[in-house]
C-alpha cells in the first residue's frame, strides 16, 4: 500500500471517529435539554391491616417538582383508578378528570387519592373518621418519600372537603396550601332532596388552620348540602364563580352542574394554579 492511500485511509478513519464523537455530544446534548418525563403511575399503599390505599400520579414534567397537589374527589371518592396504555383512566367521573392539562403545571407534580380498599361509599362520617384520617397520611408519607423537597397542597371538591380539611388539620406544617371546591361548611339533616347529609365541616374551625387557604364556590351552586350562603360568611380567601343557573335535566349536586363550575372548570382551575404560584389571581369569576 502506497504513501497516498494510507494518508486516505487515516483521513477516512479519523473523520468517521469525528462523526462519531459529534453524535456522541449531540445525544448528551438532547438528553440534557429534553423535558424530564415520566409515565402515569398507579401507587398502592398498605394503610391498615388488609386495606391499601391507592394514589395516581399523572405524568410529571420534573423529577423533582416544587409544588405536589393532592387531589381529593368528591362524591363517594371511589373513581376507580387504573391505567392503560401508560395513562390514568378512571371509571367513575370527578371534578379534576378534565383539568389535567391546566392543573400539571411543569413544576408541579398531581396525585389523585381513591378510596381505601374497604370503603364503596365515603361517607360524611366516614370522613371524619380516625381510621380515613390514617389512610390518608400514608398516602401523604409515601408523597414524601416520593417528592421529599417537595411542598404538598392539598385540593379537594364537595364531599372531599371533608376529607382535605380534616387530612390538614392532622398534619399541620407539613401542608403549605389548602384548596376546598364546592365546599360543605355546614351541617344538614337527612331528607328526600338531601344527598350526603352530615355535619359537613361545622365540627370543624377552618381559621384554626394555619395554612394558607383558598375557599372556591359558585354563586349559583344549587346542591342542598353547598348552598352559597354557607360560603359567603366565611372569612378566607376566595373565588366566587359566577354565570348562568342550571337546572334543567342535571343533577344539581352532580356532573354539569354548577356544583361542578360546568363550564368554567378549567377558568377554575386557572386561578387555583395562579393562587398556588403567588401570582395574580382573579376573586371573582364571569
Amino acid at each position: 500500500m502506497n504513501t497516498i492511500q494510507l494518508q486516505f485511509n487515516w483521513y477516512l478513519s479519523t473523520k468517521a471517529l469525528c462523526l462519531r464523537q459529534l453524535q456522541i455530544v449531540f445525544a448528551v446534548i438532547s438528553f440534557l435539554f429534553t423535558p424530564f418525563a415520566l409515565a402515569d403511575q398507579l401507587i398502592t399503599v398498605k394503610s391498615r391491616p388488609n386495606v391499601s390505599q391507592s394514589l395516581l400520579l399523572w405524568e410529571p414534567h420534573t423529577a423533582n417538582p416544587e409544588t405536589v397537589i393532592l387531589l381529593i374527589p368528591g362524591g363517594s371518592g371511589n373513581i376507580g383508578l387504573s391505567l392503560k396504555d401508560g395513562q390514568a383512566k378512571a371509571e367513575r367521573p370527578h371534578l379534576f378528570l378534565g383539568q389535567r392539562e391546566v392543573l400539571l403545571q411543569k413544576k408541579m407534580a398531581v396525585m389523585v387519592m381513591n378510596a381505601p380498599s374497604d370503603q364503596e361509599d365515603l361517607t360524611q362520617n366516614i370522613r371524619m373518621s380516625s381510621n380515613h384520617v390514617a389512610d390518608m397520611q400514608i398516602a401523604v408519607k409515601e408523597i414524601q418519600r416520593r417528592f421529599p423537597k417537595s411542598r404538598l397542597v392539598i385540593m379537594a371538591h364537595s364531599r372531599g372537603t371533608i376529607s382535605a380539611a380534616y387530612l390538614a388539620q392532622s398534619l399541620g406544617d407539613q401542608v403549605s396550601a389548602l384548596v376546598l371546591l364546592s365546599g360543605l361548611y355546614q351541617a344538614y339533616l337527612p331528607g328526600p332532596n338531601m344527598p350526603s347529609s352530615g355535619p359537613g365541616l361545622s365540627k370543624l374551625d377552618l381559621s384554626s388552620l394555619k395554612m394558607p387557604m383558598l375557599l372556591v364556590h359558585h354563586a349559583k351552586d344549587a346542591c342542598p348540602v353547598s348552598p352559597v350562603s354557607d360560603f359567603s360568611p366565611i372569612t378566607i380567601p376566595k373565588i366566587l364563580v359566577s354565570g348562568i343557573e342550571i337546572t334543567d335535566k342535571v343533577h344539581p349536586c352532580g356532573p354539569g352542574s354548577n356544583h361542578w363550575f360546568a363550564g368554567k372548570e378549567n377558568d377554575v382551575a386557572q386561578e387555583i394554579i395562579n393562587w398556588i404560584s403567588g401570582k395574580s389571581w382573579k376573586s371573582s369569576l364571569p
